[in-house]
């Protein structure tokens, strides 16, 4: 039997996404044929391609009351209304068993009844046999997925068993479920070659500790989406979390840590940099493979002694481990006038000796520790040997300066500073400076003369000409490293780094006479909880090498 005309241009329409024109096509049927059931099932399908899904159950309705047995209609009047949704789809799988798309929405407002959990066991089997039913409907193999990884992440008290994998951060999964989750997505990304389902198999994969497959499988996504897709940015980041056995993960916490301590790039108040100290040392702990748990409850006391001393202990470190300048150019205008006047000051008597300005520079890598920014002024003589650098700031938490002169004596002054460098190929690093409530000593190759604070800038500089001078007379055979614009400060810089830092571990990092002096009264208070968290903190950053 031949269509209607009015049909086949209705069926034409539809085809053609032209849904507009199939529903006034459609309704002009229905009137033609008010009881032809097959005409509203129609009339509702174009509804929802128009998204008038108000409209839809009124249709259904009508198209029940001619055919009360028509189980796709039931189907969608449930999806429809949920209030009736749960029975109408029983009573569809009544009357067709192995309907599909029924098993599938059953299975979904079981598992949103308020008493889910207690039907969650027949929701789990009518997915599953829905996909039992049609394997290849990757929209139910991705309903199972994600339910399953959701299921894997264990909130009870209970104890671990076998299937339990803890993570570094806190949680814990069952295995199996994660795995089963897995096999899930593989065949969605198999069936659709979707790269957002090789994402999710990427993360899993972080999650079993299977690292190096994740950034394959990060790898697969990255190289079948478009490049200019916005996703790309977060996968990459993403991706960089399965890096180097898992510790990417580690690496970005502490990071995200620590980018809370710089705020705006404003200055620290003394309070926030006690707070930013013990933060840092959990940063650092997080990185040689601590758990967040673990990291926050040790590093983070609540004990102010303990907190203290976590932070005498971390200055302490900072002294031998502080990060590398990173030094930017930049435009002396933009810092406090007092750091201005100082380093317009001494950029007089240095220049009258012949020295030349270098440069203006801040330590960027200085900030987290320092807690404010700086203007360094550079200055190099004629053959780049030497290096003189001037500075001034108001010391505060958490410098080892701000330490002493706040914690010991409670006064607030600017600390200015100039201080001469020389570097030598046999490791030999001669630094003049001016006197400084420092308790740090130095031997070995590292020969620091420190005058007087009463001492002018030229003397100051002018000895430390004599002292290269006299070394070299000495050591005629030993170069010195040259150093003679900003890049070049840098890494002499980073190379004084090195050799104090050797230094500093090679004894101990702090030896008990120069405890005694930094802590001078608070000595009895404060000693043993220094050793014992600068025990611990020393542990994380051998932890990490």
């Amino acid at each position: 039997m031949s269509l209607p005309p009015d049909f086949t241009r209705f069926a034409t329409a539809f085809q053609h996404a032209r849904y507009d024109e199939a529903l006034a096509l459609i309704d002009t049927l229905i009137g033609m044929h008010p009881h032809a059931a097959a005409l509203y099932w129609h009339r509702a399908n174009c509804l929802e391609k128009l998204e008038r899904y108000g409209d839809i159950t009124p249709v259904l309705d009508q198209l029940l009351r001619l055919k009360p047995d028509h189980v796709p209609a039931i189907v969608k009047r449930a999806q429809y209304d949920g209030d009736a949704g749960e029975a109408e789809l029983r009573r569809a799988l009544t009357l067709d068993p192995n309907h599909v798309e029924a098993m599938s929405l059953l299975s979904r407002t079981l598992r949103h009844r308020d008493d889910g959990d207690t039907h969650r066991a027949e929701a789990d089997a009518l997915l599953d046999r829905a996909i039992e039913l049609a394997p290849m409907r990757v929209d139910l193999l991705e309903a199972r997925a994600t339910l399953r990884r959701s299921a894997a992440t264990r909130y009870d008290d209970g104890p671990d068993d076998a299937d339990t994998l803890k993570s570094w951060n806190g949680l814990r999964y069952s295995r199996s479920r994660l795995e089963d989750a897995l096999d899930d997505y593989a065949t969605c990304h198999a069936l659709s070659g979707e790269y957002r389902y090789a994402v999710r198999m990427g993360m899993i994969l972080h999650d079993l500790g299977r690292y190096d497959e994740a950034l394959a499988s990060y790898d697969t996504a990255l190289a079948t989406m478009a490049a200019d897709d916005p996703k790309r940015e977060f996968i990459i980041e993403t991706r960089a979390k399965s890096e180097n056995g898992g510790a990417g993960e580690r690496e970005q916490m502490a990071r995200l840590i620590e980018s809370g301590l710089i705020g705006d790039g404003g200055n620290r108040s003394m309070n926030e940099d006690v707070a930013a100290q013990a933060l840092l040392a959990a940063a650092n702990a997080i990185r040689a493979g601590k758990s967040v748990q673990e990291a926050i409850e040790t590093r983070v006391s609540d004990d102010p002694d303990t907190l203290m001393a976590t932070n005498i202990a971390q200055q302490i470190l900072n002294v031998a481990h502080e990060p590398a300048p990173q030094l930017e150019v930049v435009d002396a205008a933009a810092y406090p006038a007092y750091q201005r006047r100082f380093v317009d000051a001494a950029a007089r008597d240095i220049k009258a000796l012949g020295l030349r300005h270098v440069g203006d520079a801040e330590a960027r890598g200085m900030f987290l520790i320092l807690g404010q920014h700086v203007l360094l002024r550079f200055f190099a003589d004629e053959s780049g040997e030497i290096g003189v650098a001037s500075f001034a700031m108001k010391p505060k938490w958490p410098g080892w300066i701000g330490f002493l002169v706040l914690l010991l004596t409670g006064k607030w002054k600017v600390n200015a500073m100039v201080e001469c460098v020389s570097q030598f190929d046999d490791g030999t690093h001669l630094s003049t400076q001016l006197d400084s409530p420092s308790p740090f000593e130095y031997g070995g190759c590292i020969d620091i003369e420190r005058m007087p604070r009463k001492t002018s800038i030229r003397n100051l500089v002018a000895r430390h000409i004599e002292r290269v001078a006299d070394f070299k007379r000495a050591h005629p055979a030993n170069v010195a490293m040259v150093a003679d614009d900003i890049e070049g400060m840098d890494l002499r810089w980073r190379e004084g780094q090195r050799v104090k830092r050797d230094y500093r571990a090679s004894i101990g990092y702090i030896t008990e006479n120069e405890l005694k002096r930094l802590l001078g009264a608070h000595h009895a208070r404060f000693g043993d909880k220094v050793k014992t968290q600068l025990a611990m903190l020393a542990e994380d950053l051998a932890d990490r090498a």
